[in-house]
């Protein structure tokens, strides 16, 4: 698992790319870095990524404390924990490509509901889906942001980045407990998502002087321009 100075700063180099997007949109750490980790070092993702993306979430609620809502987030929270369960349930009984065929299709299904103007509220029934939905996706395939980005897609833009922040470090936690029990989490993944931290904070940083800057408009179609990025590569990763 050793790597090289270049790899260490190719790999730091990708999450900063994707902390960038995130602090600007919302979500998308994942999406953006993933597959260039696992081309480095597969070992990595999802652990090392997860752990990154708790960093720069605790970054980001803290940056938009004013405007976060545990309150409206409570719903996602529990609809997390039974996600969780029914994802380990899948794991044992599906294939990982049934899933991430389903999971693929869901996504983009939402997507084209949303750009003709089928609108979602994130009222308590739809923030429990979503947080159940996003568990499953993130557990099966390391990408969860996709679901809570969709429900809270007409939000406030201030608001929305306090909020999918909120709910990511909540989300984080659960995965990395997850993950150390079945023995996907060791002192390796620590060390280089420390390694990254640096360039992460200041992607964040950069993003959070620019974040005022960014119209409303394209930051929901960058969400939508990410989920159907999200829900293609995932579909098409389960027909490999």
């Amino acid at each position: 698992m050793d790597l090289s100075f270049e790899q260490l700063m190719l790999i730091a180099l990708a999450l900063s790319a994707g902390a960038f997007v995130q602090s600007l949109i919302g979500f998308g750490l994942a999406i953006v870095s993933a597959p260039f980790v696992m081309m480095i070092d597969p070992v990595l993702v999802p652990t090392a990524v997860t752990l990154v993306t708790l960093y720069l979430s605790s970054v980001n609620t803290w940056q938009y404390r004013s405007q976060l809502s545990l309150r409206g987030l409570g719903w996602a929270f529990i609809g997390r924990i039974p996600g969780t369960l029914v994802a380990g349930v899948m794991l044992a009984y599906l294939s990982i490509s049934a899933m991430q065929m389903m999971m693929g299709l869901a996504v983009l299904f939402a997507v084209i509901a949303s750009l003709f103007k089928f609108s979602v509220e994130p009222n308590n029934k739809n923030m429990f889906l979503a947080g159940f939905v996003a568990a499953i996706m993130g557990t099966t395939t390391s990408i969860g942001g996709p679901p809570m980005a969709l429900v809270l897609q007409k939000m406030d833009v201030v608001k929305l980045r306090a909020n999918l922040a909120g709910y990511f470090i909540f989300s984080c936690v659960i995965s990395l407990i997850a993950l150390a029990f079945a023995g996907y989490f060791t002192l390796w993944h620590v060390k280089v998502s420390l390694v990254s931290l640096p360039f992460v904070l200041l992607s964040s940083a950069i993003a959070y002087k620019l974040a005022p800057y960014v119209k409303a408009e394209w930051v929901r179609y960058g969400l939508l321009a990410l989920c159907s990025f999200a829900g293609v590569s995932t579909f098409i990763q389960g027909l490999a």
